[in-house]
């Protein structure tokens, strides 16, 4: 009997976290028919050791290096035999019922591209979920932050978002990687990850592809999944920061044209290098603000680079 829904897992260096992953899942599906795929992308700490000995009912794909998140995941969906394919990341938790929910919610909406569930921290405070294709307002705008406190989608929207908790399902532009839900048959129709994303970015790219193709992207607030490892601008490493910069300018020369990334680099190089310095000068929390303008202000020097190079770790 095929499974209802494939679960793919791309996995470097996680071992500790994907051991609590795969082990929420059982419960998460409930009664749903589901199948397991872990990609591991040549981990160093025995994660794929790990998945072989505690959960033998996965299929473990080793890859032979690391392949990153696009290439990763489309090594594993010629494998997914399900109705549909659920992309997740090893530093989530899914509380019981939680993927069962999701299955049925997109199941309920003919039309579907994909959907997200609401993802929180593991305090429970909800974390970036879903967003807007960019636009050159975000950054010209972006300096100005308190401006969210006024009406008006105009001022409020940001690439990324964090969901209020009165906000309801909907569908929106965007969702997050960490957990994404797709019908495998969209899946056929659209195509895999473009794999010149290496991170960020990918399924940006894909929700535009779903948009292309009259498809709507959903935000589902009747279930949640945690996400333990959204970070702070302080906990940015430099890889990070130049393959993001890498990724956003392939996505927007991809769908935009290649003429408007002068504009969206000017944009940015005025809003971080702004925030950067008014981070510094703030006299309160003086460590962390330092930090976080020095970080803003990295994002603003990259502006100034035509190519950026982005060595993934081995």
């Amino acid at each position: 009997m095929a499974p209802r829904l494939s679960i793919v897992i791309v996995s470097w260096n996680t071992r500790d976290l994907l051991r609590h992953c795969l082990a929420s899942l059982p419960a998460a599906c409930g009664p749903l028919e589901h199948q397991v795929l872990v990609v591991d992308n040549a981990s160093a700490d025995g994660s794929d050791a790990m998945v072989e000995r505690e959960f033998p009912h996965c299929r473990l794909i080793r890859s032979g290096g690391n392949l990153g998140f696009s290439r990763g995941n489309n090594l594993a969906f010629p494998h997914c035999r399900g109705e549909y394919v659920l992309l997740l990341n090893p530093d989530t938790v899914c509380p019981a019922g939680s993927l069962a929910t999701l299955v049925a919610f997109a199941a309920a909406r003919p039309g579907l591209g994909a959907v997200t569930p609401r993802l929180t921290t593991a305090d429970g405070r909800p974390t970036i979920t879903y967003g807007y294709f960019p636009r050159a307002r975000h950054h010209w705008l972006g300096f100005g932050d308190p401006l969210r406190l006024l009406p008006g989608r105009f001022l409020q929207e940001r690439v990324t978002h964090i969901p209020a908790d009165e906000e309801p399902s909907q569908p929106v532009e965007y969702i997050a990687g960490a957990c994404f839900l797709i019908p495998r048959a969209v899946l056929a129709d659209i195509g895999p990850l473009d794999e010149r994303f290496f991170m960020y970015f990918e399924e940006t790219d894909w929700c535009w592809r779903l948009k292309q193709s009259g498809r709507r992207v959903w935000y589902c607030a009747d279930c949640e999944v945690v996400h333990l490892e959204g970070r702070a601008a302080e906990g940015v490493s430099d890889f990070s920061l130049r393959q993001f910069q890498k990724s956003y300018r392939l996505f927007l020369a991809k769908n935009y044209g290649p003429a408007v990334v002068p504009w969206y680099r000017l944009a940015q190089f005025l809003e971080y290098g702004l925030k950067g310095l008014l981070r510094g000068l703030l006299p309160v929390n003086r460590r962390r603000n330092g930090t976080l303008g020095r970080s803003y202000l990295r994002r603003a020097a990259l502006q100034l680079q035509n190519s950026i190079k982005a060595d993934p770790p081995a």
